[in-house]
């Protein structure tokens, strides 16, 4: 009988890893990268036009789906927000939601349909502006909360991941998250019977969608949390994930490019040293609320 080390290193096809925007407009943010199952290393994955979209990454998964392929696919944005005890999401402004997948459909009803899954107007919407941090200096009342895992992953990567809820300055998160939630949102009722959501759903359907920090893949890999732009550190980290060298990546790269490639051999890296889809006994109730990354 298989170990489960090696059923999980067989389970799937391909360990993608994205790199993503949360951007309106004309943007360059987001990156696809992915590993095989036959231990080669990532490449990078051209989108089909000039630059990828959140739409068209939702098309392009969502193809590979519907073709059969069993796909990880590990996105670097928050896939919900932070639950607190007796106050619920977002204060106790949202008494009726009780579970992340009805948080998702409040943010889709608040995003006024903006295309290409935009937040849309979702910040001003009576359930959420008061959580938001959108301009000018912070105001007194303004609360930084923040999700378990982004607490425990902060501890294990002596980095300090923001709260979904600043959305001002360099390091703001929370429109990646909103605009990333709405795709996944659309990945999943689009083939409901072969998409699980994890931590949500238990990882037991063909394709699994994942929340991923790239920083821990490169603590992880160079003890370092710099970003990589460059070919040489690049197959230094993923000799050390267990990984061939990248295929086909230029001398220097911009650090989307950089983080998805990572990000992708982390993936395989952690099927392979079964810790892909655990999560502290503790902290298990809390992650099926908020969501959880991977490897902390």
């Amino acid at each position: 009988m298989p170990s489960a080390r090696m059923a999980m290193s067989e389970r799937f096809d391909a360990w993608i890893g994205i790199d993503w925007s949360g951007a309106k407009g004309r943007y360059s943010g987001i990156a696809l990268a992915e590993c095989r199952a036959d231990g080669s290393g990532p490449r990078l994955i051209a989108p089909e036009g000039a630059r990828w979209t959140r739409s068209a990454v939702a098309d392009y998964l969502g193809g590979r789906i519907a073709a059969g392929e069993r796909l990880l696919a590990g996105f670097d944005f928050a896939f919900g927000f932070p639950w607190i005890a007796g106050e619920g999401y977002l204060a106790k402004r949202v008494p009726h939601i009780a579970d992340a997948f009805a948080l998702w459909e409040l943010i889709e009803q608040a995003s006024d349909d903006a295309p290409d899954f935009h937040a849309g107007s979702l910040v001003t919407h009576p359930d959420f502006a008061d959580s938001y941090w959108v301009s000018g200096k912070q105001k007194p009342d303004w609360r930084n909360d923040k999700r378990l895992t982004e607490t425990e992953c902060g501890a294990a990567t002596s980095t300090y991941p923001e709260t979904v809820f600043k959305l001002i300055g360099a390091k703001q998160v929370g429109k990646a998250a909103l605009a990333g939630i709405r795709t996944l949102r659309a990945i999943r009722l689009a083939a409901p019977a072969h998409v699980a959501v994890w931590p949500f759903e238990d990882a037991d359907k063909p394709t699994v969608l994942a929340e991923i920090y790239p920083t821990l893949f490169r603590r992880q890999a160079l003890g370092s949390t710099a970003k990589i732009k460059d070919r040489a550190t690049l197959d230094n980290a993923l000799a050390a994930l267990g990984s061939g060298p990248a295929q086909d990546a230029p001398a220097s790269f911009s650090d989307h490019d950089g983080d998805a490639l990572i990000s992708a051999a982390g993936l395989r890296w952690l099927g392979r040293t079964g810790n892909l889809f655990t999560l502290p006994e503790e902290a298990e109730a809390q992650a099926r609320r908020e969501g959880w990354i991977v490897g902390v």
